[in-house]
C-alpha cells in the first residue's frame, strides 16, 4: 500500500471520528448546541436547597430553559443576602408569546409585521405581572424547578429592565415559604395565654352551680318534650283520621259546587237563548207592557178631574153624604123622643 493512499485513509479516518463527535455531542445537548438562548436573572431571598445548574424553567409546564448559574449576593438597599440565579430560555419557544397587537387595531395581511425579539417578549412579559417561583419537582428527591407564570398585582411594582439589559424577573416565596412568614408573624405566646385564660373561664362556667341547675333544667325539659310528643303521636292518629274526613267532605262539596255551576252555567246559557231579541216570550212580553201602558193611559183619562166619571162619582158622594146626615139627624132624635114613630114629631118650639 502506497503512502498516498494510507494517507487518506487516515484522513477519512478522522473526519468520520469529528462527525461522530459531533453527531453524540449534540445528542447529548439534546439539540440546543445550535439553539438560540436569551438569559433572565431572577433573585431569590429564601432558601434554594434543591435547585441545582441545570434545572427546568418551566412557563404553565412546558419547559422552555433551565438553569446555568446559582450565586450569593448582598442587597446593598435593604441589607439582605439574596440568592441570584441566572437560566437560559429558548428564544424560540419565547418569542411566540410576543407582543399582542393593541386592541381595536386589524393588522392587514398585506403588510408585513416585524416579529419581536424574545428579549422584548420579555420585558413586555415582565410588565403583565411574569414573575419566578420555586416548585418541587420530585418529593422523593427534593429537586426543585423554576415555575414562570402571570400574576399580575397591583401591589408589586414592576420595573422595566433597559431594552439592552438582561431581563430581571420578579420571585415569589414558595408556598411553604409564605406560610412560615406567618407563623414568624404570630405571636406565640400571647395567644398561648388566651388559650389559657379561655381554658381557665371555662372551668370556672363549668363548675358553676347555676350552670349545672341549668343542665338538670334542660333535661328535665327534654323529658318533658319527650312525654308531650308521646302525647302528640297518640292525639294525632284520631286527629289526622278526622282531618281526612274533612277534606273527603270538601272534595265532595266541591265537586257539588262544581256542578251546581255547570248547572248555572246552563241555564244562564238557556236564559240567553229565552232572553234573545227575536225570542218569542220577550216579543209577548213587549206587547203585554204596551197594552199595559194604553190601558194606564184609559184609566189616568177616565180619572181625571174633568172626566165624566169623576163628576158623577163626585155627585153621588156628596148624595150619600147628605143621606148619611139625615140619618144621624134621625137617629139621634129618636134617641132623645122615643115614641116619636108612636105620636108622631112634635113640632119645633
Amino acid at each position: 500500500m502506497s503512502k498516498p493512499t494510507r494517507a487518506l485513509r487516515v484522513g477519512l479516518f478522522v473526519v468520520l471520528g469529528l462527525a461522530l463527535l459531533v453527531v453524540a455531542i449534540a445528542y447529548v445537548l439534546g439539540g440546543k448546541l445550535f439553539t438560540s438562548h436569551e438569559p433572565i436573572r431572577m433573585r431569590f431571598s429564601g432558601s434554594v436547597y434543591g435547585l441545582q445548574v441545570g434545572s427546568p424553567v418551566v412557563f404553565r409546564g412546558v419547559a422552555i430553559g433551565s438553569v446555568s448559574s446559582i450565586g450569593l449576593a448582598l442587597n446593598g438597599r435593604s441589607g439582605q443576602i439574596e440568592i441570584p440565579v441566572a437560566a437560559q430560555l429558548d428564544a424560540a419557544l419565547v418569542r411566540p408569546l410576543g407582543l399582542a397587537a393593541p386592541a381595536g387595531s386589524e393588522a392587514s395581511p398585506a403588510v408585513s409585521t416585524v416579529q419581536p425579539t424574545a428579549r422584548q417578549t420579555l420585558q413586555h412579559l415582565i410588565g403583565q405581572g411574569l414573575s419566578a417561583r420555586l416548585a418541587t419537582q420530585s418529593l422523593l428527591t427534593g429537586q426543585l424547578y423554576v415555575d414562570l407564570d402571570l400574576r399580575p398585582d397591583p401591589s408589586r411594582l414592576q420595573i422595566a429592565s433597559p431594552p439592552e439589559a438582561v431581563p430581571d424577573v420578579p420571585t415569589l416565596p414558595t408556598t411553604l415559604q409564605a406560610l412560615q412568614a406567618q407563623l414568624e408573624g404570630i405571636d406565640l405566646k400571647a395567644a398561648l395565654k388566651d388559650v389559657a385564660a379561655i381554658a381557665s373561664a371555662t372551668r370556672v362556667l363549668l363548675q358553676d352551680p347555676q350552670l349545672k341547675s341549668a343542665v338538670a333544667n334542660a333535661a328535665q325539659l327534654t323529658a318533658d318534650l319527650r312525654v308531650l310528643t308521646q302525647s302528640l303521636q297518640r292525639e294525632l292518629g284520631p286527629l289526622s283520621k278526622a282531618t281526612h274526613n274533612t277534606l273527603t267532605d270538601a272534595r265532595q262539596a266541591a265537586t257539588a259546587l262544581s256542578d251546581a255551576a255547570t248547572r248555572i252555567a246552563q241555564t244562564a246559557k238557556h236564559l240567553d237563548a229565552t232572553l234573545a231579541a227575536d225570542s218569542p216570550l220577550l216579543q209577548s212580553f213587549q206587547n203585554s207592557t204596551r197594552e199595559l201602558a194604553a190601558t194606564a193611559i184609559s184609566l189616568r183619562e177616565a180619572t181625571g178631574e174633568d172626566a165624566e166619571l169623576v163628576q158623577n162619582l163626585n155627585r153621588a158622594t156628596r148624595e150619600v153624604s147628605r143621606a148619611a146626615r139625615q140619618l144621624s139627624e134621625l137617629s139621634q132624635l129618636i134617641e132623645r123622643q122615643p115614641d116619636l114613630l108612636l105620636r108622631g114629631r112634635k113640632a119645633n118650639p
